[in-house]
């Protein structure tokens, strides 16, 4: 990339992102200094080390574009891909399913926003604002399916927005457990996840 490019695409340049999300994980999110952290991210995905600069002025900016993204491509995605007119159950076993895959492409992501977003909301209240409403657009969308599955009879819960805050936090724990290579696939891990949240979660019948 040339020094021309844009603070506005670096901040959403999928390169840039994921290097600076996997040196977070590898090394903690305090651990490296912004300058140090600005000249790994140039020397691995060859962009200009300056517009990187001027694109993320501290380690705290960087740490937050990575959260922004992976929460929005989490949530579009989602939103982009459910089928309203296809069972709840479905529409729900689709969803567990991908957001297991995003969530583990995302896992580093994902436990940078746990560490920052309390840090956001007290520093960077607009900032907190833009991740919080695309938080709160996804638990909407969950709910919405589970509601559909109790009208339709397929579901089993007295609360949907307490069923769909046990969903989104089941969703939470395959960071804590998950090895690869321990032998359990991708897409096994998806297929104990949808039988976890419809069976246990949401009292669909087997």
């Amino acid at each position: 990339m040339t020094a021309g490019t844009s603070p506005h695409a670096l901040r959403t340049t999928a390169s840039v992102l994921d290097c600076a999300a996997r040196l977070f994980a590898e090394h903690g999110s305090r651990s490296l200094a912004t300058s140090a952290l600005i000249r790994r991210v140039s020397a691995e995905t060859g962009t200009d080390a300056a517009s990187l600069r001027r694109a993320f002025p501290t380690w705290f900016d960087l740490a937050y574009a990575v959260v922004l993204r992976s929460t929005r491509e989490r949530v579009d995605g989602q939103l982009a891909a459910d089928q309203p007119g296809l069972p709840a159950a479905e529409r729900m076993s689709s969803l567990v399913r991908r957001h297991v895959e995003i969530g583990w492409k995302h896992r580093a992501a994902t436990s940078l926003a746990h560490e920052i977003l309390p840090v956001l909301r007290a520093v960077h209240p607009d900032r907190h604002r833009e991740v919080g409403s695309l938080t709160r657009t996804y638990r909407e969308h969950v709910r919405g399916i589970i509601v559909d599955g109790l009208v339709a009879g397929a579901f089993g819960v007295d609360e949907p927005g307490r069923a769909a805050d046990e969903v989104l936090a089941t969703f939470d724990s395959l960071l804590h457990w998950y090895e690869p290579e321990a032998g359990l696939s991708l897409d096994d891990l998806g297929a104990v996840y949808v039988d976890l949240v419809l069976h246990h979660h949401l009292g669909h019948p087997r």
